[in-house]
Formats: C-alpha cells, structure tokens, sequence
C-alpha cells in the first residue's frame, strides 16, 4: 500500500477517533455537527499557531485568514427579492440589503447587524443567508458594517465605529427611505456586545432619535466573572480548551481586543477568574451585584459543575498584575461591558441565549438587570442549542430553523 494512502488513513482513524472522544451532554441533539465544528476549529486554530510561527503575523490574524477562507462568496438567490450593494459611511463599510418590491419612497424599517467573531474575525459574509432572509420576509432595510477586527482596531475601534455608521444612518434616513423612529440594532457574540453597547450610547445622546429595539444573539455582556454556571458548565462538560468557545479562546480575543497583542500573562489572570483588583472591585461593588449568581435560575446551577463562587486570592501572583493601571477601569466601561451601563431608558430587547454556551450567563444576567430597570424583555431560551446556531440552514438543525422563526415573529409584532 502506497505510504501516503497508509498516512491518510491513520489520519482519518485518529479524527474519527477524536470526534468520538468529545464530550457532550447526554441529552444534546446534534453531537455529530457539534464535534465537527469544534474540530473545525481545532484545526483552524492550530493551523494559526503554525503559521504564526512561521511567518511572523500575530495569531488573530493568522487565525482569521484560515478561518475565513472557507466561508463562501455571498450570493442572492433569484427566488428572493433582494437587492444587495457596498457603501461606506463616514469611512465605515457596510453591506445593504433593500428589498426590491418596495415601493420607491415607501419609508421602511430598519435593522443594523453588528457580527460576532470575538473581535478578531468574522464577517457580514458569514451571516449573509439569514440577513438576505430577514430582508426578503419582512422588507427590512439591512445594514452590516465591516468594523475594524483586532488587533489592527484596538478597544473601542469597533464600538465608534457602529456608532458612527448608526448616527449617520440615522442622520441620512431619507436617503434610503428608512423610518428612523423604527431603527433595530443588532449582533451576536461580540457584536451582540457592540449593539448593546451602541444602543446605550444611542440613548445617552439627544441628538439622535433612540433605536426602537435591540436584537441581542447570545452576547457577552461583561468581562469580570469567567466563573458563570454556563462558563463552569462548559470547563466541566468539555475541558480547558473544547467547546466552540471557551476560556481560553475568550481569554485571548480579549487581550487582542484591548492590547493589540497576546498577553500571555494576561490570558492567564483572565483564564483564572483573577483578573479584577480588590480596590475596583471595593469601588464598583455597586455594579458587581448585578452579575449575582442568585439572578441565574438554580435549575442552570447543576451540583456536578457549580458551586457557590469561591472567595478571590488577591494576595496571589496573579491577582497582583491583574491589568495594567491605565487599563483597568476599562473592565468596567460600558462600551465593554454594557450590563454595567446606565440601563434604565433602554428600548425594547430581545434576547437569545444558548443552553450549550458558556455566553448563556452573559444574556440572562443581563436579561435579569434589564427587567429590574423596567426595560422590556423578550428573553428566549434554547437549552438544546449551542453558540452560534442561528445561521445553520434548518435542514441541519431545525433549532436553529425554529430560533429565525421566533425572531422574524418579533419582528413582524413590534417593529
């Protein structure tokens, strides 16, 4: 037998063997995709350490041209009445979506998708299916920037940058016949982040008509406890390192984000929940108690995972070099973290989170302190879904078909 045929089929015994050996909770329907797109992500990600050895470019961007160089061209399909196009608003790129059989002059809504991709990839193309969707279904003008990624755009880049292409979307409406009164902003993972922290900014400003709802898609909400339910959930069921997102991967996105650069020290106090000094967390002790555990339902709290949060060590070499002392307070900023934000005033919310997330937390905890400031809250949970399910065709996954469904109704109700 030819050498390499040997090589290739070792190589699909030991993947196979690898799928095999991911774990994933008993009652979770889709265990096959599951630990193909966790294995696809173990390649990409150890495909980005080689080639940043090799070549010199910092991990995120190595890890985002092999991540997406296999997310496919967006095209419109004939059967749908979209009309797609480029433009650029005060220097931001975006992705529009009309739909073609609205009358000329007929004044529609707005929705704003702001993309995950914990900051350092990701793109308007990988959502394009469910954005020419929700454009064709429901006549929505659509807007998708291409914010600047880590770590060429260091914290807030991304944020004043979906900030200036709301306002100026906004402040041009007529030009696109958009009703600015009915103006949604949305994302997920990161860029649920983003929209909720642009939709806070919104409403602080009285030059700017506030957004009639936000859309938020399993966000992270705050960077302060690595220890949730669903964090812990995700350590216990899968290990360190697995799941889709864990705490290595949102440790490292988050140094991109706020450093340029891979910490490793960083990502260390970070994986290690230490990473917040006493006197800040003395100072915001106010704002640190709307991430109470008490706030998550205890059926989320399973005994095998969870355990009443274990008091910090800030005595410890970690706690001590926390974050540096002009980056600090950043932790606490709501253009990072937007659960701790000014939230009373906000506008309609809907929220999506995840059984199989350790983003869960992050939404419901803000779901939680949104109600307790009598903002209204449309919080819908999917226990048997995972992080980033939305855009799988329903062929796959009817969960994800189902979560389109409850969001397009949202929509059609309260837009």
């Amino acid at each position: 037998m030819d050498i390499w045929m040997s090589l290739l089929i070792v190589l699909v015994v030991v993947t196979f063997k690898y799928l095999l050996d991911i774990p994933t909770a008993d009652e979770f329907p889709y265990k096959v995709i599951y630990r193909l797109i966790y294995l696809y992500g173990v390649i990409s990600y150890t495909m980005a350490r080689l080639i940043e050895y090799t070549s010199g470019e910092s991990f995120a961007v190595c890890y985002r041209k092999f991540l997406m160089f296999f997310v496919p061209n967006p095209k419109t399909p004939v059967k749908l009445n979209v009309r797609v196009e480029i433009a650029y608003f005060k220097g931001v790129k975006a992705r529009l979506y009309r739909n073609k059989c609205v009358p000329k002059g007929f004044k529609t809504p707005a929705f704003i998708f702001i993309h995950g991709g914990g900051y350092v990839t990701g793109s308007p193309d990988v959502y394009d299916g469910l954005l020419q969707k929700l454009c064709h279904d429901l006549g929505f003008f659509i807007a998708a920037p291409f914010y600047t990624l880590a770590p060429e755009g260091k914290f807030p880049a991304a944020f004043d940058e979906c900030l200036s292409l709301c306002k100026c979307l906004s402040e041009i409406s007529e030009e696109f016949s958009i009703d600015k009164d009915r103006i949604v902003i949305s994302g997920d993972s990161a860029g649920g982040q983003i929209a909720a922290s642009v939709v806070q900014a919104l409403c602080k400003d009285l030059t700017t008509p506030n957004p009639k709802a936000k859309v938020l898609m399993y966000p992270c909400t705050q960077f302060l406890d690595m220890r949730t339910p669903s964090y812990r959930k995700t350590q216990w069921l899968h290990g360190e390192r697995a799941g889709i997102l864990n705490h290595i991967t949102m440790s490292i996105f988050l140094s991109f984000y706020l450093f340029s650069r891979e910490d490793d020290s960083f990502v260390t106090i970070v994986h290690g929940n230490k990473h917040v000094p006493k006197e800040l967390n003395d100072t915001y002790s106010r704002l640190m108690k709307r991430l109470n555990h008490k706030k998550i339902p205890d059926e989320l709290k399973n005994p095998y995972f969870y355990r009443e949060v274990e008091e910090k060590d800030y005595d410890s070499p970690l706690a001590q070099g926390a974050l540096p002392l002009d980056h600090q307070e950043i932790l606490f900023d709501y253009r990072l973290c937007p659960i701790l934000g000014e939230l009373e005033g906000l506008p309609l919310t809907y929220v999506i989170t995840c059984g199989v997330d350790v983003l869960r937390d992050d939404g419901i905890l803000y779901c939680k302190n949104l109600e307790e400031a009598n903002v209204r809250v449309v919080h819908k949970h999917y226990e048997k879904a995972f992080h980033g399910e939305i855009t799988f065709p329903r062929r796959v996954i009817p969960s994800a078909g189902e979560m389109r469904d409850d969001l397009f109704a949202f929509l059609r109700e309260n837009i």
